[in-house]
């Protein structure tokens, strides 16, 4: 269906936008999940604890990743909205440049640096052959997983969501069928598990990035347009979505910690459970806000603000409702969630049931609190989107996961996520109104 961005009633873009964007970010989520169910059934328990420590990396590279492809294609938009092309070519340009940067300077600390990196992360004597194993492939491959969602975001952005949709389907599906060849009957473990995500990844940026060579690209690489000084801009726009992945990666870090100080090994394995269902409930809210941000991008840079606050009201309604749903979801199933990803003798059902119940609760609280950052960084309030991803991400939660079980004992760690949730959806509104 052929919309019009800027002319078209703002729900008819919203839902022609909605359904490859929530694809996409559900598919790109796969890569990491399929490791986690993959391994958890054929390597096991040490093979998930390995994964869980390193969680964080990946959330670091998508961090950058979406750092300078949101906060780039949320500048490119208001620019092309605002008929500037040359401009929005100099942005999608100095983007990339900046990105080929931080993806070589990231790789070589993370191979420098990799022993005592991981041992901060919280790897031992025992778990590091298997941290080793995984880790050795996946820090060189730092600028494959930067490269999958800048290209995701820029070429959504450019009014291409099927072709960032097809790039995540075609990848994801490839990596769920090596995954499976590579462990199972190859026996490759944790270097079979890594090594069919990148060769996932390397085929989604492939297909996505062939947006450039067809017709309907309005993207160009043009040095002549690059400024400079729109550095510190693209910085801004993209820190909120920077900050909630890396904000992720701190809070995993904080989680590992107290869990293990309070409950042992058993919570490691409860929490690797819940990170990973939370990586498929965020790609869906967060594919709901993709859908919406090129929308209310555009239509700010061309002046038209109220389209924006329509799609806005439309986009929140729509993220309400897809939270209700899986927690519904998750609340019935919580046994089957737990089974997807340990076998079902280890999996410890009885503490491990509440503890997804409890966690999730909060899932239209997180909704709200992450559409309306999304909305905040779409129509260039990042100051806004900033306080909310942080709060959310990093300070409410942090306080909240070191401070309740110090009080009410070590399960009431798992009222971490929805008393964040609460607080930062009330601040998330309160900032909206006033607008």
């Amino acid at each position: 269906m052929k919309t019009d961005i800027l002319n078209d009633k703002p729900s008819k873009v919203f839902g022609a936008y909605l359904l490859p964007s929530i694809c996409s970010a559900v598919f790109v989520s796969v890569y990491v999940i399929t490791d986690t169910v993959m391994v958890g059934h054929g390597v096991g328990s040490g093979g998930l604890t390995a994964l869980n420590i390193l969680l964080p990396l990946f959330s670091v590279y998508f961090a950058f990743g979406y750092l300078f492809g949101t906060g780039g294609s949320v500048l490119m938009s208001v620019a092309a909205g605002a008929g500037d092309r040359r401009r929005a070519d100099g942005i999608f340009t100095l983007s990339l440049i900046m990105l080929f940067i931080t993806g070589a300077v990231l790789t070589a600390a993370g191979m420098i640096f990799f022993d005592p990196l991981v041992y901060a992360m919280g790897a031992d004597d025992e778990s590091y052959p298997l941290v080793y194993e995984y880790g050795r492939i996946l820090v060189p491959s730092a600028f494959v997983y930067m490269l999958s969602p800048f290209m995701q975001s820029f070429v959504r952005n450019d009014g291409a969501p099927s072709r960032a949709m097809a790039g995540s389907a075609v990848g994801s599906l490839l990596n769920v069928f090596l995954d499976y060849i590579f462990i199972f009957p190859m026996g490759m473990g944790m270097t079979g598990a890594i090594t069919a995500t990148v060769i996932g990844n390397i085929t989604n940026i492939l297909i996505t990035s062939s947006h450039f060579l067809s017709k309907k690209n309005n993207i160009h690489i043009n040095m002549k347009a690059v400024d400079a000084g729109a550095v510190p801009k693209i910085l801004s726009s993209g820190a909120a979505a920077f900050f909630g992945e890396f904000a992720n990666a701190a809070a995993v870090l904080i989680y590992n910690v107290t869990i293990l100080r309070y409950l042992g090994s058993e919570g490691i394995v409860i929490y690797s459970v819940i990170t990973n269902t939370l990586i498929v409930v965020n790609s869906v809210l967060n594919g709901v806000s993709n859908a919406a941000q090129p929308i209310i991008s555009y239509n700010v840079g061309a002046g038209r603000r109220e389209r924006g606050e329509s799609v806005y009201k439309t986009g929140l309604i729509t993220a309400i409702l897809f939270a209700a749903a899986m927690y519904v979801f998750i609340f019935i199933y919580a046994k089957y969630c737990i089974y997807a990803f340990v076998p079902a003798d280890e999996a410890p059902l009885a503490n491990g049931i509440p503890a997804l119940r409890i966690y999730f609760s909060g899932c239209v609280f997180q909704a709200v609190s992450l559409f309306t950052a999304a909305y905040f960084q779409a129509a260039v309030y990042p100051a806004r989107a900033l306080t909310v991803g942080l709060m959310r991400g990093l300070f409410v939660c942090a306080a909240m996961v070191l401070l309740l079980p110090m009080i009410f004992g070590g399960e009431a760690v798992w009222f971490a996520a929805p008393v964040t949730e609460i607080i930062t959806a009330v601040t998330a509104v309160l900032l909206k109104r006033k607008i």
